[in-house]
């Protein structure tokens, strides 16, 4: 029995080593806010490089934003365990561009926050924890 944890614990390890950049986990800590107010029914997801996506619940829509080019976009391929992690199609990430002028803006991202325009013209800032 203990050989067998030990073998799935290094499987698991390795998995997650090696699809990293399409795993996002669930940042409870982060904060999202709207043109300024704080959107207490939004869910954030991380990736281990700071890749940020937004499921915005009330609407149920997802938006990512991924650092190799900064454009936000809904995924085109994702599987979700609601509240706990997403899983994208690819490293980089195959998603349709943001309607109207978030499509076109690109975001900026740093390590603790990332700005970028959703589809309705609004100003969405995302702190990181």
């Amino acid at each position: 029995m203990r050989k067998i944890l030990i073998v799935g614990t290094l499987l698991l390890v390795v998995f997650v080593a090696v699809f990293r950049q399409r795993i996002f986990v669930r940042d409870p800590l982060g904060k999202l806010e709207r043109n300024g107010v704080v959107q207490d029914g939004a869910r954030l997801y991380i990736n281990y490089s700071n890749d940020v996506m937004v499921e915005d619940s009330a609407r149920h829509e997802f938006v990512l934003v991924q650092g190799w080019n900064g454009l936000p976009g809904v995924p085109q391929h994702l599987f979700c365990l609601t509240g706990m992690m997403c899983w994208t199609n690819a490293d980089r990430a195959a998603v349709f561009p943001v309607e109207g002028t978030g499509g076109k803006t690109p975001a900026v991202m740093s390590a603790k926050e990332v700005t970028f325009v959703d589809g309705s013209g609004a100003k969405v800032r995302v702190g990181l924890r």
